[in-house]
């Protein structure tokens, strides 16, 4: 009977999890008619490089996506902004401020990171009886035995019996007798990195839950407090964070700075480019090796969105205290809990349906002016006019400048860039520099080359074909000048970056 009850309870606890208030919204996601559509947009947009979106963004790129699906004769009648408030009541989407704007953005939620990567297993399963993963776990085991060993002679042991294994790899390179692993070897490996690479940027939004959950916890347990202290204001009042004291908080710092580390940080960023130039990485699918290449960078940005977060808690929680906001809080408490027990007692001897003869207002309604509606316009689709074709107009730098001047183009990585084509063909134009460096902020990118260009390379006669990527993953192309890049724009890019090493921090 003892596993009778365990199944029983197991039943129950999962039961939970599929429908009631617990609801897993990633199961929910799954559950849903659109399922297949809801999973493919919000994993496009919002489960890969950017995990992250502004509202209006999201909705104009869904909105494309609708009416592609529409062509494909799918039935998805409402706006991408209906489906997107359907996702967030569903906790699918979390919706939050940004701090210092009015701007609002939207990503998934920990349960809906969860359920995109379970889909792109089955789509894509990765096999997991293999040499690599055997030996990935056999070695942590090894290094856990040999970093949790108390004694200091079974650790001298294994240190040595490392040390030894280590010089006899030596002189076997050293003699010449040492083969490179063989491709298929090399290439699982690799599928066996980016399998454990992959769980790492999908995990950021259950580290910012649990930090979400922890302060509300915290101000919780300083309202309920009976008393005029407690551990917990205790604490603050002596300027203990116990955010980042507490267990989830140390992980993640611990994470963090390891990930800002500039000598780990460019140690991985040399090696996942090495990697990626051996013959085996070939055999990877692109996005494996997109993903890859640009998994450090993901990384940081998430990283830093999470330590931002958990610094306004800590700021937030402080201020909470110290300006006695908490009193307030325990006041009101307080007379909650009066009134519930006089409601308590006043129903043992009251029906639910007497009448009361106090008048109670709402203290709020929703309203929706019918001026807010959207009518379908048939007529909207029809093209009564002939499409008039124009000529591609003359580029004009000062309207080139104003558009720079109203975005944030990453400067430094065009400089790289360029840098990196003119030691690679001794001279490059724009467009040779974006072939050999897709353009990562699409028009921006463009525009910052041919502003460097013009400040730093020669103008050629004539004009060539450069292309991007759209935000909405279009090929967008444009015909600009020939302005070349020489080794004087490298000679350039070194002096200021000595120039700039060479300043105090």
């Amino acid at each position: 009977m003892a596993g009778t009850s365990g199944v029983v309870a197991s039943a129950l606890e999962l039961s939970r999890l599929v429908s009631g208030e617990r609801a897993d919204a990633g199961l929910h996601l799954l559950r849903l008619d659109l399922a297949p559509v809801a999973a493919a947009v919000l994993a496009a947009h919002l489960g890969g490089q950017v995990r992250r979106r502004p509202v209006a963004e999201l909705h104009e790129l869904i909105d494309e996506d609708l009416a592609a699906l529409r062509e494909a004769g799918l039935n998805l009648p409402q706006r991408a902004q209906a489906y997107c408030d359907q996702w967030r009541r569903a906790g699918i989407l979390l919706r939050a401020s940004v701090s210092g704007s009015r701007e609002e953005t939207y990503e998934l939620s920990a349960p809906a990171e969860a359920a995109l990567r379970f889909l792109a297993q089955v789509e894509r399963p990765r096999a997991a009886v293999t040499q690599s993963r055997l030996a990935t776990i056999s070695n942590q085991l090894r290094r856990l035995v040999r970093d949790s060993d108390p004694s200091p002679a079974g650790r001298l042991a294994a240190l040595r019996a490392e040390r030894d294994a280590l010089d006899e790899e030596i002189a076997r390179v050293d003699s010449g007798d040492y083969t490179p692993i063989e491709a298929d070897q090399g290439a699982e490996r690799l599928e066996e990195i980016i399998a454990l690479a992959e769980q790492v940027p999908g995990d950021f939004a259950r580290v910012r839950a649990e930090m979400t959950d922890l302060n509300r916890l915290l101000r919780e347990h300083i309202v309920a407090m009976s008393g005029s202290r407690g551990e917990v204001l205790d604490d603050v009042f002596r300027g203990v964070d116990r955010i980042e004291s507490s267990e989830a908080g140390r992980s993640f710092l611990g994470f963090y700075e390891l990930l800002s580390d500039v000598e780990s940080s460019a140690r991985l960023d040399d090696e996942i480019d090495t990697v990626l130039d051996r013959g085996f990485s070939s055999r990877l699918s692109p996005e494996d090796r997109r993903f890859l290449r640009h998994w450090r960078s993901t990384l940081m940005e998430e990283s830093g969105s999470v330590r931002l977060t958990m610094t306004g808690f800590s700021r937030s929680l402080r201020r909470f205290v110290q300006s006695r906001a908490f009193e307030e809080h325990r006041r009101l408490a307080v007379e909650l809990a009066q009134a519930q027990r006089l409601a308590a007692r006043v129903a043992a001897g009251t029906q639910p349906q007497y009448r009361m003869t106090k008048h109670l207002d709402l203290t709020g309604v929703s309203l929706a002016s019918i001026g807010s509606w959207r009518l379908h316009n048939p007529a909207e689709g029809t093209v009564d006019e002939e499409i008039v074709r124009h000529d591609v107009s003359g580029l004009d730098l000062e309207a080139v400048r104003a558009i720079v001047r109203a975005s944030e183009i990453d400067m430094v990585e065009l400089e790289d860039a360029v840098a990196a084509s003119v030691a690679r063909r001794g001279a490059a134009t724009v467009a040779q520099v974006l072939e050999d460096s897709p353009a990562t902020q699409g028009l921006a990118s463009v525009i910052g080359l041919l502003l460097l260009a013009r400040r730093r390379g020669q103008v050629v006669d004539g004009v060539e074909r450069v292309t991007w990527i759209s935000k909405a993953g279009r090929e967008r192309a444009a015909s600009v000048p020939r302005l070349l890049f020489t080794s004087e724009a490298g000679e350039h890019r070194q002096a200021e970056g000595a120039a700039h090493a060479g300043q105090p921090t």
